[in-house]
């Protein structure tokens, strides 16, 4: 009789064993389900909540339109690019972006005298300043990197560029100032200037026993000129780029602020 009863206790305690398995890996699974809904969810609002910020939901945060060709041999291209973003900051930078593209239209110059060309690729143009876009989309940041460079049929292309940069807060439609994007990788343009002396120096050539890059020229350039940009890639990264001087030919270079910081 007691071994029967021990059975019959042995037996109960195993099934009551085995129902709390299956009852707590309910609840682990549960759980499991109830997390990656809330991420979804989550991910899903700021989706959403981004794109009620654009004026134009079918196209992207920053599209082109009034696209011509300048001259197909020489792969130049007019586009006038757009903020699709619904705030003032993004309206005024499409205002002054169409004024910037008309006025480096305005630099285009014919070969009406039939001069020739050191590059044979287009006889027609004398000269022109053009244009080059990237945009840049990490998280809820959207920039827009624009290169200008000069074409001379004589010369051909230039060495260095004029760079400009707009990063936008893709949720508020706000365009970030150079201040702010400093302060949100919690550093100083001071700081800045110091990597870039450093790197410079790290980088230095002579030529006939003269150091080739002007380090403090360039350094005071940036300073006095602000003859930089400074903006997020699309790893989430905030970069410089900036004119270097030297001896001979100017030239842009880059450099990664937050890296190793």
């Amino acid at each position: 009789m007691d071994e029967e009863n021990n059975n019959i206790l042995g037996f109960g305690f195993f099934f009551f064993f085995i129902v709390l398995i299956v009852v707590g890996g309910s609840i682990l699974v549960y759980l499991n389900i109830g997390k990656e809904n809330q991420e979804k969810s989550t991910t899903g609002n700021n989706e959403t909540q981004i794109d009620k910020m654009k004026l134009e939901k079918e196209k992207d945060f920053i599209y082109y339109t009034n696209e011509k060709i300048i001259s197909e041999s020489l792969s130049i291209v007019s586009k006038l690019p757009v903020i699709n973003l619904n705030s003032d900051d993004a309206k005024n930078t499409t205002k002054e972006l169409k004024n910037y593209v008309e006025e480096v239209n305005g630099t285009l110059k014919k070969n009406t005298e039939n001069i020739t060309c050191a590059y044979q690729n287009d006889e027609q143009i004398l000269e022109t300043n053009f244009l080059d876009f990237g945009t840049y989309i990490y998280q809820e940041y959207v920039t827009l990197l624009i290169r200008e460079s000069a074409y001379s049929c004589q010369n051909g292309f230039s060495v260095s560029s004029k760079i400009r940069a707009y990063t936008f807060n893709a949720l508020t439609g706000k365009k970030l100032t150079t201040q702010e994007l400093l302060a949100k990788y919690d550093t100083s343009l001071t700081n800045v200037l110091e990597k870039v002396k450093r790197t410079l120096s790290d980088s230095q050539t002579m030529n006939d026993e003269e150091e080739t890059i002007q380090i403090d020229e360039t350094i005071n350039n940036l300073k006095e000129n602000e003859t930089f940009v400074i903006y997020i890639d699309e790893y989430g990264d905030l970069i410089m780029n900036y004119v270097v001087k030297t001896s001979s030919v100017d030239y842009n270079d880059s450099i990664t602020i937050n890296e190793g910081e």
